[in-house]
């Protein structure tokens, strides 16, 4: 990863990078996999990754917690 998607990834809000992750999802789907174009794929799959693990790891802070760990529900 260069170190400006790096920069854009710490730096953008949670709202632009999943803007930014479906449209790649859309070239994903568009570009396919196959033999000629598979290296195209790859780099757009791993930047893909890239803006999915960014938006996760924005969105880690925001699921509920109690005092001894993560939220289970009382349901099972």
């Amino acid at each position: 990863m260069g170190i400006f998607r790096s920069i854009y990834l710490n730096l953008s809000s949670e709202k632009k990078l999943r803007k930014k992750s479906n449209k790649m999802l859309s070239k994903l789907k568009k570009v396919g996999f196959y033999e000629k174009e598979g290296t195209k794929h790859m780099r757009l799959a791993n930047k893909y990754n890239d803006y999915v693990n960014a938006i996760g790891s924005k969105s880690a802070n925001k699921l509920p917690k109690r005092k001894h760990g993560w939220y289970i529900s009382k349901d099972d």
